[in-house]
């Protein structure tokens, strides 16, 4: 009959821990071995009843070295910069990617939980989160140069320059202007630098989500006419919305329908604004996922339609 395991004191209150957390709450080695506590790695320990997310697993070895960074990917999850790839959230449950940590503090064996790096940041290049040390967005934002490709780095640049909505985000200024983003690389000199200026030149200021920078690089590439991006449109003193990217001369607006939509009060103001639009002449192409498969195929196919119904001759 085995033994009942006695309960972890409060003072190891964590998702995650270290080997000295526990000492010195006076957890005992053969305790540390129980079924309910799993080794992570050297001198980490996960308890069964908490949940295990990157972002404790970052916690527990800041706590244990205040010099300790996340980085890459890691920073970015934690940032919620728009990747490519979405097989791991900051807090979701499970860790199925290595966590990015950087320390010049001691030199850090790589294992498979976590990938150690020991280059230098100044002050200016990391930011504190919820107790944590993270490099700063735009640092992360260069550090991911070599690893993501043109349009995913310019989906991140769209993100760090756009105005945010106070409302909602809490905020009033955007993460980095596309003049202090010029200047940085100007001076910047490490890996991936000759890429990111030539990210630069597509990153404008105005889109909301990664779905609009898609739709605005492939409508740039397709040759159609440049849209505005998140302007707010009238029709003499009528208010017709703000449009993710529109075409006044011609009337043409395009609304992408993100899972924010889903919402029935927000269903209900769509369509109601999609009926003024329609009353004074204009076309609402309202674009889904699909339509950005296959390089946007379908939704540029369909705003191409609506522009050349409104007169564009392109």
């Amino acid at each position: 009959m085995s033994r009942r395991l006695e309960p972890l004191p409060p003072a190891l209150a964590f998702a995650v821990f270290t080997a000295a957390e526990a000492r010195a709450a006076g957890v005992s080695a053969q305790r540390l071995r129980g079924s309910d506590i799993t080794r992570l790695g050297w001198g980490v320990y996960s308890r069964e009843d908490y949940q295990l997310t990157e972002r404790a697993i970052v916690q527990a070895y800041g706590r244990s070295d205040p010099a300790v960074v996340a980085h890459g990917f890691t920073a970015a999850r934690a940032w919620r910069l728009p990747l490519p790839f979405t097989d791991v959230h900051w807090e979701n449950e499970g860790v199925r990617s290595p966590v990015h940590l950087n320390s010049t503090a001691s030199r850090r064996r790589s294992g498979s939980l976590v990938r150690w790096s020991s280059f230098a940041l100044s002050p200016e290049e990391t930011a504190s989160s919820h107790g944590m040390l993270l490099t700063a967005r735009v640092r992360t934002w260069m550090d991911l140069a070599p690893r993501l490709s043109h349009d995913d780095l310019v989906r991140i640049g769209d993100h760090l320059v756009r105005h945010p909505r106070p409302r909602y985000e809490h905020r009033h200024a955007p993460y980095a202007t596309p003049a202090q983003l010029e200047q940085l690389l100007r001076e910047h000199r490490g890996r991936g630098a000759r890429k990111l200026r030539e990210v630069l030149r597509d990153v404008r200021v105005g889109a909301d989500s990664p779905a609009e920078t898609t739709l605005r690089l492939a409508i740039l590439r397709a040759g159609l006419p440049v849209p505005h991006l998140n302007v707010f449109l009238r029709a003499g003193g009528a208010s017709l919305g703000q449009a993710d990217l529109s075409w006044p001369e011609w009337k043409v607006c395009v609304e992408h329908e993100g899972p924010s939509h889903l919402d029935r009060d927000q269903q209900d103001q769509d369509i109601q604004r999609g009926e003024r639009r329609r009353h004074h002449g204009w076309i609402e192409v309202q674009t889904t996922a699909k339509d950005l498969r296959g390089g946007c195929a379908r939704g540029l196919r369909r705003i191409t339609e609506a522009l050349r119904r409104q007169g564009w001759r392109g």
